[in-house]
Order: structure tokens, then C-alpha cells, then sequence
């Protein structure tokens, strides 16, 4: 009786909600130290591949930490990298914003360039180093290669994350109504998401590195 119950649709998804809320929570208080949030995204990678992976079994706890002590040193790296293109893309916004026309317009646009450039490595980067052992170019460099070989994936990983944080930041009723949502799942929900869309392209494309 309760190994049937285990294996349907309801006990199915209870599981993926339990874990989500959990990664989630260890994610955001793992954060909280600001150099810490990269090391805190791939770990968060770590457990949602693994999960995946293992078809839904993780020991989440046990290999958040793991992960989080074993990529800390690329993650952070990797968030500096990151955070360095968004502050280019802001620098580039704010001078569009006290400059005059035509000036303004290319600003404008290099910033929105690098914006989505930032973007991409947010989306790619963390993924990658979660699973694969690389080089911080390599991880940079095969961001890019992986969006360029699959934007539809990659267009539907921003819309996971871009989407539901757009209406928290800019609509504040959003932020009061589901700021409990936002707790829980706000992290691991559209992280989630990102693994179902990668996996397959990470999967294709070290079946083509193979045959290769």
C-alpha cells in the first residue's frame, strides 16, 4: 500500500516540492554572505542535477554541502565574473541615462548587450560548474557556445528566472501577495526549470563529444 503510494503522481510531486523548498531555503541563507552566493547557485545546480539524474532521489542537504565546499573557490570566481559584466552594463546604462542624443542611444544599446551577455553567464555558468570539472574560460567560453546551439533552451531558461522576479521587483502587490512563494521557491523553481531545459543540451552534447 505505501509503496504504491509512493510512486504516484501526488507523492511524486509532494517530493519535488519538499526538495525545491529545501534547496531553496539552504540557498538563500547560504547567500546571505554575499561572496558566497555563486558557491551557493552551483551547489544548488548540484542537487537538482543529481536529482534529476537519480530520478527524483537526493539526499539534499548532504550534497548541497558538499558541492558548496568542493566548487567554492570556481563558483566565486565565477560570481565575480558576473557580477563585473553587470556592473559594466550598469555603468553603461547610467551614462546612457546623462548622456544626450546619439550618444544615449548607443549606450543604451551596448549596455543592453552586455546586460544579456551577464544574462547568459548567470543562466549557463552555474549549471556547468556544477557538474563538469573546467576551466573558468572554458565555463565562460561554452556559455556562450551552448546559447548560440540552443537558444530556444536558452530563451526559455531566462523567461523562468526573468519573468517571475520582474513582476516582484517592479509590482510590489506581486512581492506582498506570494512573498511567501518567493521564500520557498523563488530560487529553486525557475533553477529547476533550467536544469529540465539544459540536460538535454548538456546531454546531446556529451553524446556528441563521444562519438566525436
Amino acid at each position: 500500500m505505501n509503496a504504491r503510494w509512493q510512486d504516484t503522481p501526488a507523492a511524486v510531486f509532494l517530493r519535488l516540492m519538499a526538495d525545491l523548498m529545501i534547496v531553496n531555503i539552504i540557498t538563500v541563507i547560504c547567500s546571505f554572505g554575499v561572496i558566497t552566493m555563486g558557491a551557493s547557485l552551483s551547489a544548488m545546480y548540484a542537487v537538482l542535477f543529481q536529482r534529476e539524474r537519480d530520478e527524483g532521489t537526493v539526499a539534499v542537504i548532504s550534497t548541497f554541502f558538499k558541492a558548496f565546499v568542493k566548487n567554492f573557490l570556481k563558483a566565486t570566481a565565477l560570481e565575480l565574473i558576473v557580477v563585473l559584466v553587470v556592473g559594466v552594463a550598469a555603468g553603461d546604462f547610467w551614462f546612457a541615462m546623462n548622456a544626450e542624443q546619439p550618444i544615449r542611444t548607443l549606450y543604451v544599446a551596448v549596455g543592453t548587450i552586455i546586460a544579456l551577455l551577464a544574462l547568459i553567464l548567470f543562466i549557463m555558468a552555474f549549471p556547468q560548474q556544477s557538474i563538469y570539472r573546467n576551466t573558468l574560460f572554458n565555463y565562460l567560453k561554452n556559455s556562450l557556445v551552448l546559447a548560440m546551439c540552443a537558444p530556444g533552451q536558452t530563451l526559455l531558461a531566462l523567461a523562468a528566472w526573468i519573468v517571475p522576479w520582474y513582476f516582484a521587483i517592479t509590482e510590489i502587490e506581486v512581492l506582498k501577495s506570494f512573498g511567501v512563494i518567493y521564500m520557498v521557491f523563488g530560487l529553486s523553481l525557475p533553477a529547476w526549470c533550467t536544469v529540465k531545459l539544459l540536460k538535454k543540451v548538456f546531454d546531446r552534447t556529451k553524446q556528441e563529444d563521444d562519438e566525436s
